[in-house]
């Protein structure tokens, strides 16, 4: 084969080349600009925002963080993103965003609960997954008070007790809240110390619990001694989970004489305060 022949089949093969590239960039270029083009139309323009399921983040705030405004370019921002950002709000589990389009923006949001509080400079609001969801001067009803640990970052939206050697701490508050020993709403304050944990229900009764260790089986006690007073109407001061071999329920006797006699079939003691 002749040089010139040679030569002559590279140069149509670069040719090709060429036009199969010019060809992929010139379809691209127009995919490119078209949907640059859409996006900065008025087609995808934001017409109204509707929000939904809030109750203490106002709508403003969630149309604020996400970017969400009558006017604005839908697109310009992606969905996940907008999501991101409206996740972040301490108060906010959970979002949905759907658009039509004629311009309506329907954002969903379920917000967390207030479980716990932390009394700190200030009374940190805490929700059941450990997440501090406020700040707050003032303390508030009905929530179950944690102390004897140390917070190290108080602010909104952080964890509370988020290292691996808080584990025994967090399984301990997850079990109090299981529905298996009816202890939800009785227990008003919890003392979470490095080694052992004492509770104090929301009748007075101060419960020394003890370690982290074999927790579903004194939870489980605790539960049968508390439906136990409550049935029986005595006057309890103190449960001792880990004195002996069996709990110690300890009473002031003003009460209880009469049910004394029972208490030989008791799972656990029964001792009167002089």
């Amino acid at each position: 084969m002749k040089k010139s022949e040679k030569k002559k089949r590279k140069l149509n093969k670069k040719k090709k080349y060429f036009k199969i590239f010019s060809r992929f960039f010139i379809f691209f270029s127009f995919i490119f600009l078209l949907v640059f083009a859409i996006k900065n139309s008025n087609i995808f323009s934001i017409k109204n925002v509707v929000v939904e399921g809030n109750k203490v983040v106002s709508a403003d705030t969630i149309k604020k963080v996400s970017g969400l405004k009558k006017g604005n370019k839908y697109f310009y921002i992606s969905k996940r993103e907008r999501l991101k950002k409206i996740k972040s709000i301490p108060y906010i589990k959970d979002a949905k965003i759907s658009y039509n389009i004629i311009g309506r923006v329907k954002v969903v949001v379920s917000e967390r609960t207030a479980y716990y509080q932390i009394e700190s400079n200030e009374y940190l609001i805490v929700d059941e997954n450990f997440r501090i969801i406020a700040k707050l001067d003032k303390k508030e009803e009905n929530l179950v008070n944690l102390m004897g640990f140390n917070v190290e970052n108080s602010e909104p939206g952080s964890y509370i007790l988020s290292n691996k050697e808080d584990k025994e701490k967090r399984d301990l508050l997850m079990e109090l809240r299981s529905e298996e020993y009816s202890l939800r709403g009785n227990i008003r304050d919890i003392e979470l110390l490095d080694s052992i944990a004492t509770f104090t229900t929301v009748e007075g009764i101060k419960v020394e619990f003890g370690s982290y260790s074999n927790t579903s089986y004194k939870l489980k006690m605790l539960s049968l001694i508390l439906d136990d007073i409550k049935k029986t109407n005595k006057n309890a001061i103190l449960i001792q989970m880990e004195k002996g071999d069996s709990p110690i329920l300890i009473t002031d006797g003003e009460e209880d004489n009469k049910s004394k006699k029972e208490e030989k079939d008791k799972s656990y003691r029964e001792v009167e305060k002089n």
